[in-house]
């Protein structure tokens, strides 16, 4: 019996930069666990529970960090359905980053998927961690329609125990599945695969331009 999941990067968030305030104690792990949709991310996350693609849903599913929660419920309403919460769908955990630049931890982390930092995880325990989640998603889910609203790393990290791997230029993850682009490099916001599975198999796997 095929099972069809909808693997949904969260609509745009706000930027980080305007989230300094929230709390002079609050970690960068926490203010990126808080980061909630922009005006346009609200309208959009709304837009992309329209499509007609994403109708008759039976499961929602959504990391706890807020944006994808909050675009999670707009596909939950639309489908009168309630968001089931697992924190295996969160984002990669960075740890602390210290002085270190951005650039430099992205790079260590696509030359290692076993790097991370102190209190953070690898590319590797995120994979394992998201595989997990999937396949107890699919025990649960076997013949319906369901959405798992997460990130993009994460979702890169999935991806990529079905697709082949490679990268780009810039030393961005680029995936393929039997020789269509699945992911190139860059997200947007939100962003939508289809991954159809018979029992744990996977069957299929496509990138869709919805909005």
């Amino acid at each position: 019996m095929e099972t069809v999941v909808y693997l949904i990067r969260h609509s745009e968030a706000t930027p980080k930069s305007n989230l300094k305030n929230i709390s002079i104690h609050d970690s960068k792990q926490i203010i990126n666990e808080k980061n909630f949709l922009s005006v346009s991310g609200e309208k959009r996350a709304e837009e992309l529970s329209k499509q007609e693609e994403l109708q008759n849903i039976d499961a929602v599913y959504s990391s706890n960090y807020v944006r994808s929660l909050e675009t999670a419920k707009y596909i939950a309403l639309e489908n009168n359905t309630i968001i089931n919460v697992d924190d295996r769908l969160n984002e990669r955990k960075i740890g602390d980053m210290g002085d270190m630049e951005w650039r430099e931890f992205y790079r260590l982390q696509m030359k290692d998927f076993d790097f991370k930092l102190s209190g953070g995880e690898s590319l590797n325990q995120t994979k394992k961690r998201m595989v997990e989640a999937m396949k107890n998603i699919l025990m649960f889910e076997t013949g319906n329609r369901v959405a798992v609203i997460s990130h993009s790393t994460a979702l890169t990290c999935l991806l990529s125990a079905w697709c082949e791997m490679g990268k780009n230029y810039n030393d961005e993850i680029i995936l393929s599945y039997n020789g269509e682009s699945i992911i190139d490099g860059s997200f947007t916001a939100p962003m939508v695969f289809k991954v159809v599975f018979d029992g744990m198999n996977v069957l299929s796997v496509e990138y869709l331009e919805l909005i």
